[in-house]
C-alpha cells in the first residue's frame, strides 16, 4: 500500500514538472518578429507603472491546489517599455514621443474543481505625449480576459502577452484614424486671417478701398443732444475665430470684420459736403489700419495650444483701446477737421498707409 502511494506521488511529479518544481510563474514577453509594426509614426518615450503595487508582480496563479506568485522578468515599465520599443522602434525623430501609464496589469485565478481552474488577465493603459511641455492626454486601452484551463497547463502568461500586444495595436489604429482629425495630435499651431465684407446686413458698411463712405450711409440727419459737430461715424472691428486640425497643424483662423453702423452714423443737413465726409472717412480708415495692427499683435504674441483663446480675446482689447486713442489723437491734432492744414496732412498720411496695406494683399 504504501509503495502504491509513493509511486502515484512520482508519477504525479512526472507528469507536472513544473508545478512541481515552480514556486512563482515568470511571465516573459517574447519579441517575436512577426509582431513588428508595419506602419506607425510614433516610438515609445516612456513607460510608467501606476499601479497600487508597481514592480514587478502581477498577482497569483493556482498550481497544484496551492497560489503561486506571476511576476513578469522585470519590473512592469522596464518590460513593457522593451517589448513596446521592440514592436515599434523610433525611425524618424519627427515621430509622435509616446508615453504609457500602466494603471492595471493583473492576474487571478481560482480552483473550481477538480483539474479545473479559471482565471482573468485585466489591462488598463493610457497614452499621452508632452508638447511645450504641456501633457496632451490622447487615449486609453482597457480590456479583461477571462479563461478556463487544466490545472496542469498555464494559460495566463498567453494571454498577457496577447492584452499587451493589443494595447499598442489598439494605439496604432487610434493614431492612424484620428491624425489630421483632432487638434490633440497637432504639432504646429499655424495663425491665419481672412476678412469678412460679405455679410449682408442694410444697417452695416463693410470696409473696402474700393467703396467709401457716402452721405446716404449716415442714417441719422441731426446731430446728438448737446453735440456741436457737424458729424459723426460709429465705426468698430470685432473678430470670429475658429480652429481646426490639418495634417500636423492646428490651423487658427482669425476671420476680421471692419464696419460702420449706418444707424449710428449721423450728418447735419447743413454739414453734409465733401470735407466733413473726407474727415469721417478717415475715421473708418483709422479703424481699419487698427485691424491690422491687432493681426500684427497676434503673430508676435505667444500662442499656444493650451490657451490661445485668451491670448487672441486680450490682444482684441489692447487693440480696441489703440482704436479709440488713434481716433481721439486724429479729432484732437484736427480739430474735429476743422484745422485745414492738419486735416490735409492726416489725410495724405492715411491715404498713404491704405495704399500700401491693399498693394500687398
Amino acid at each position: 500500500m504504501t509503495r502504491s502511494i509513493l509511486l502515484i506521488f512520482f508519477l504525479t511529479i512526472l507528469l507536472n514538472p513544473l508545478f512541481a518544481q515552480q514556486e512563482k510563474s515568470v511571465v516573459t514577453l517574447t519579441k517575436d518578429p512577426a509582431g513588428l509594426f508595419k506602419s506607425y509614426k510614433f516610438f515609445i518615450q516612456n513607460v510608467e507603472d501606476q499601479r497600487p503595487q508597481p514592480g514587478a508582480a502581477l498577482g497569483k496563479v493556482i498550481a497544484l491546489g496551492r497560489e503561486i506568485p506571476v511576476v513578469l522578468a522585470g519590473k512592469a515599465e522596464n518590460e513593457l517599455f522593451g517589448y513596446w520599443s521592440y514592436l515599434a522602434p523610433k525611425k524618424e525623430q519627427s515621430y509622435l514621443p509616446l508615453y504609457i501609464t500602466i494603471k492595471e496589469l493583473s492576474v487571478s485565478e481560482k480552483r473550481v474543481g477538480p483539474n479545473r481552474v479559471t482565471g482573468e488577465v485585466r489591462l488598463n493603459v493610457r497614452f499621452r505625449w508632452y508638447r511645450n511641455m504641456e501633457p496632451v492626454e490622447l487615449t486609453g486601452y482597457q480590456t479583461a480576459a477571462n479563461y478556463t484551463r487544466p490545472e496542469t497547463a498555464f494559460t495566463h502568461d498567453k494571454l498577457i502577452k496577447q492584452l499587451v500586444d493589443q494595447a499598442l495595436s489598439h494605439f496604432q489604429k487610434w493614431m492612424t484614424s484620428n491624425g489630421g482629425k483632432t487638434s490633440a495630435l497637432a504639432r504646429n499651431l499655424v495663425l491665419t486671417f481672412k476678412e469678412i465684407n460679405n455679410t449682408a446686413s442694410e444697417d452695416t458698411v463693410f470696409y473696402s478701398p474700393k467703396r467709401p463712405l457716402i452721405w446716404n450711409d449716415f442714417k441719422v440727419r441731426s446731430a446728438k443732444p448737446g453735440s456741436r459737430y457737424a458729424a459723426a461715424v460709429f465705426t468698430s472691428f470685432g473678430y470670429e475665430g475658429r480652429s481646426y486640425p490639418k495634417g500636423d497643424d492646428l490651423v487658427v483662423e482669425i476671420g476680421l470684420k471692419t464696419f460702420m453702423v449706418k444707424s449710428m452714423s449721423w450728418g447735419r443737413p447743413e454739414s453734409r459736403d465733401a470735407g466733413t465726409l473726407r474727415h469721417e472717412q478717415i475715421h473708418f480708415d483709422i479703424t481699419r489700419l487698427v485691424v491690422e495692427k491687432f493681426k500684427e499683435r497676434l503673430r508676435k504674441a505667444e500662442l499656444t495650444f493650451e490657451d490661445y483663446d485668451s491670448e487672441i480675446q486680450y490682444q482684441f482689447l489692447e487693440a480696441f483701446r489703440e482704436m479709440n486713442h488713434d481716433q481721439e489723437q486724429y479729432d484732437g491734432e484736427t480739430g474735429h477737421g476743422l484745422n485745414a492744414g492738419v486735416q490735409a496732412a492726416w489725410d495724405k498720411k492715411i491715404a498713404q498707409q491704405i495704399e500700401a496695406l491693399y498693394s500687398v494683399q
